[in-house]
């Protein structure tokens, strides 16, 4: 038998593996870009573990870092759980538009001036998306999945959805939403679903 721990961590840290572990998988989402005066940030990527990491093959302690929120029209950061996965960051706001986080699941391009940011789906039945892209100028920002523009904190935020694209001078949805023009972008995510054998 075994039993399943969620660990979440919304900041850099090192992850020590708990006793009886025999496995965990591994979610992360870059940070939001933020916008610049008229340009929307895009969202950051999105990615799982291909297959579960035997306990086996992990070191003693692994260092987490978790994305920042994109700011002052920059660039969201880079989330990872040592060297075994990376979620890229969305890019700030730039004149034709901030893209996503490139990968398995990118995050939304941001709108240009007046237009909205790109919305992002995880396919027919992946929950797990990017974020959404921040919307330009006087507009609206993209959804991420399920997940509505502007949305933080969305349900079972910790392991598969991700936040919306803020509207035009609203933040990015956490966690790794693009910022609206004018606005930060959201923070980035690392979850580590542990597995433990139980006796």
């Amino acid at each position: 038998m075994f039993t399943a721990n969620l660990r979440v961590f919304t900041a850099s840290d090192t992850w020590t593996p708990p006793p009886n572990l025999f496995a965990v998988d591994v979610i992360l989402r870059g940070g939001g870009g933020a916008g610049n005066a008229t340009v929307g940030g895009g969202g950051g990527q999105a990615i799982r573990s291909a297959r579960r990491i035997p306990a086996a093959v992990l070191a003693e302690s692994v260092p987490v870092v978790v994305g920042v929120a994109g700011s002052g029209g920059g660039d969201g950061g880079t989330s990872s759980f040592g060297t075994w996965l990376v979620a890229a960051g969305g890019s700030g706001g730039a004149s034709s538009g901030a893209g996503g986080g490139l990968g398995f699941q990118r995050g939304g391009n941001g709108g240009p001036n007046g237009q909205r940011g790109e919305s992002v789906s995880g396919g027919d039945i992946a929950l797990l998306a990017g974020g959404g892209g921040g919307a330009g100028a006087g507009s609206v920002g993209g959804g991420s999945g399920l997940v509505a523009a502007g949305t933080s904190n969305p349900p079972f935020w910790q392991a598969l959805q991700s936040g919306g694209g803020g509207n035009a001078g609203a933040g990015g949805g956490f966690p790794a939403g693009g910022g609206g023009a004018g606005a930060i972008g959201a923070a980035g995510l690392v979850t580590v679903i542990e597995y433990h054998f139980t006796y």
